[in-house]
């Protein structure tokens, strides 16, 4: 009888648990650096070729790519109900909760469901079901990897399934400072600064990158000019093409708004390339 050969088995895939990390200490430093960052691309679900730019601009990036507008919308819609006015610490306790739970925010603080408790009549070893904490399963991400990019070993797929972690792409993976690229639909001031707040305690930078115009707030921003010296408009157009003209590169920092404002006219190449620029002019990063 032949000898066939023999296969070992794959292990078997873990359900992995998530969790918010400890905040971390208060940095005196004036201007914070941001220790990671995450880069929500916003734009209307009529918006040309949105997923295509996000995925390609995650790819880029060598990092995760989650569609997140549901979960905008339902910690959106939450924020709103009951209340004359918009619930702000509602809206950012649910998006928080929502992003922690895909795994993607805080990977090093996934763990094997199995980890979570030492034995019958043991003590839980992780912090599990706490409301607001996240640590359950989140299968809602669609497409959360990029085509060409394996899952982070610590994070879930949508399945709920761990991936065995080498050495070399947990390095990569700690190394990069881009966490994730979201998409989301068109986000109002509050909603911004409820997730800017929302990360920024955890020394987590965001990046917005409106694809659409966003002529009513840039009216809003756009100072009264009184008669001015060609000086003064020569700084004043320079400013008007790009948050970060006159900055230095690696000007990122979570004590302000970082949005890239890019040609929304161009085409889904010529948004995704600047897009790229502009993220790895922010952080301070090259090719």
């Amino acid at each position: 009888m032949a000898d066939f050969p023999s296969f070992a088995r794959p292990p078997t895939p873990q359900t992995l648990l998530h969790r918010l990390p400890d905040k971390p200490s208060e940095s005196s430093d004036s201007s914070r650096k941001p220790s990671k960052y995450i880069v929500i691309i916003i734009g209307s679900t009529g918006a040309a070729g949105k997923v295509a730019i996000s995925r390609s601009t995650a790819d880029a990036l060598s990092c995760p790519l989650c569609i997140a507008d549901s979960k905008h919308d339902s910690a959106a819609k939450a924020a709103i109900v009951g209340a004359p006015e918009p619930n702000e610490a509602r809206y950012q306790r649910m998006w928080l909760s929502k992003m922690t739970r895909t795994g993607l925010l805080f990977p090093d603080e996934s763990r094997p469901a199995n980890d979570a408790f030492s034995g019958f009549g043991g003590t839980s070893s992780t912090s599990t079901s706490r409301r607001g904490s996240a640590s359950s399963i989140d299968s809602s991400s669609s497409n959360p990897w990029p085509s060409s990019q394996h899952p982070p070993p610590s994070a879930s797929t949508s399945g709920g399934n761990a991936v065995s972690a080498t050495p070399e792409s947990e390095r990569l993976r700690s190394a990069n400072p881009v966490l994730m690229v979201l998409t989301h639909p068109k986000l109002e001031t509050w909603h911004k600064r409820a997730i800017r707040t929302a990360v920024g305690d955890y020394s987590v930078g965001v990046i917005f990158v409106p694809l659409e115009s966003e002529e009513d707030e840039e009216e809003e921003d756009l100072p009264v000019l009184r008669p001015l010296d060609p000086r003064t408009m020569t700084s004043f157009s320079m400013a008007s093409f790009g948050t970060f003209a006159t900055k230095a590169r690696g000007w990122g920092n979570l004590d302000e708004e970082m949005k890239l404002r890019i040609d929304t006219d161009a085409d889904i190449a010529g948004k995704t390339a600047e897009i790229i620029e502009g993220v790895r002019e922010v952080i301070g990063i090259d090719q």
